[in-house]
């Protein structure tokens, strides 16, 4: 709409569900691991359900060296859900 060249091309898109099971909502160890290491190291706190789950996915993509270049990783929100997990994510 703006006439201008946005940059990307869609092969630049990846999509992954490697960090999707158990289930929607559920937890599982990538995604603990990746809540854990970005609050750490970075203090960013992520949603386990959906926000979580991706940066776990981002984190198996490089660990594969499956990404090259830069990436965009678009936070956008969700951290209330975080304290629906707080007896599952506490030691």
């Amino acid at each position: 709409m703006l006439d201008q060249d946005p940059g990307i091309e869609p092969g630049d898109i990846r999509l992954t569900d490697v960090s999707l099971a158990p289930g929607y909502g559920q937890l599982n160890d990538a995604t603990v691991q990746a809540l854990q290491l970005t609050a750490q190291c970075e203090g960013l706190f992520f949603d386990p359900v959906y926000t979580g789950k991706t940066m776990a996915g981002l984190f198996h993509l490089v660990q594969q060296q499956e990404l090259s270049g830069n990436v965009l990783f678009w936070h956008t929100s969700g951290q209330p859900a975080l304290f629906g997990y707080g007896n599952r994510l506490l030691d």
